[in-house]
């Protein structure tokens, strides 16, 4: 079957269209001030072998760090791995979990990987160093990210890891250091 050229020019500029205006939504999703962030992880990642995580991102360009924002950022990080061989790299949710986050997720996927009962909210909280809301705070963005999921048949904290994180060789994502510098510049390693 032969293509007809008229038909391939008249659909090629459609695609096109269609293919920027969908990257032009993305970019219309973040406010000024995630783009702010975005700019500031873009320029960071990869200068003394950094790996900026939003948070710290957040700080250093005084943007307030909700979770709201933070979820907006991360999501548009994990839809844009084209922003970054950093992201390709190590991971998106290296680059958007908070350490407590990275720690609450740990000690779940940990117990559920080694066939243990999953920690209580208190057992969370004391593992990780926060209080208690701290916590329910950290589950809510983990499901958020669909790293878990609501399950009351788990036991403790009623959350259950999904499935891929559970046998995540090595678990590099969860894994984080944060460096500071005299000059006040932080950033995280790992």
């Amino acid at each position: 079957m032969k293509t007809k050229p008229w038909l391939l020019l008249t659909v090629l500029p459609l695609l096109l269209f269609v293919n920027s205006a969908s990257a032009a939504n993305d970019q219309a999703q973040l406010n000024a001030q995630d783009q702010k962030v975005i700019d500031y992880l873009v320029k960071d990642w990869g200068e003394d072998y950094s790996v900026t995580s939003v948070d710290i991102a957040m700080n250093a360009v005084k943007v307030f760090p909700s979770d709201e924002s933070r979820f907006r950022i991360g999501n548009y990080i994990k839809a844009h791995p084209e922003l970054h061989e950093i992201i390709r790299r190590w991971g998106w949710v290296t680059l958007v979990l908070t350490p407590d986050e990275k720690l609450i997720a740990r000690a779940l996927i940990n117990a559920e990987r080694n066939g243990k009962p999953a920690p209580s909210l208190t057992e969370l909280a004391k593992a990780v160093g926060v209080k208690d809301p701290d916590v329910k705070r950290g589950l809510a963005m983990l499901e958020r990210y669909e790293i878990l999921k609501k399950d009351n048949k788990t036991g403790g904290v009623g959350y259950a890891v999904i499935p891929r994180y559970i046998k995540w060789e090595p678990r590099l994502d969860f894994v984080f250091h944060k460096i500071s510098l005299d000059s006040g510049r932080q950033f995280n390693v790992n």
